[in-house]
């Protein structure tokens, strides 16, 4: 079984194309820090003590919603909702 890494954006980043560009490890093991910068998704759900912003009741928040409509991966929303159902 493949270990999928799951980003607090909503992000898998098992199929993230900037991961082997950028050898990036994934927010939880990088600690939010990631090859662009520090990430405020990140730094939120961590501050609440959230696994993933799928926990949180203003899912999606103004600031998830611009990483949503602006990033790589559009399925965000869709995988936090279900990672919401798997716990």
């Amino acid at each position: 079984m493949v270990d999928i890494i799951k980003g607090k954006c909503g992000t898998d980043c098992a199929t993230c194309s900037f991961k082997e560009k950028t050898n990036c490890k994934g927010c939880l093991e990088m600690d939010g820090i990631l090859f662009w910068g520090e990430c405020d998704i990140y730094k939120c759900a961590k501050h609440k003590g959230f696994e993933h912003c799928g926990m949180c009741d203003k899912l999606p928040c103004g600031e998830l919603t611009h990483y949503i409509e602006t990033g790589h991966n559009p399925n965000r929303l869709k995988n936090l909702k279900k990672w919401k159902e798997e716990v």
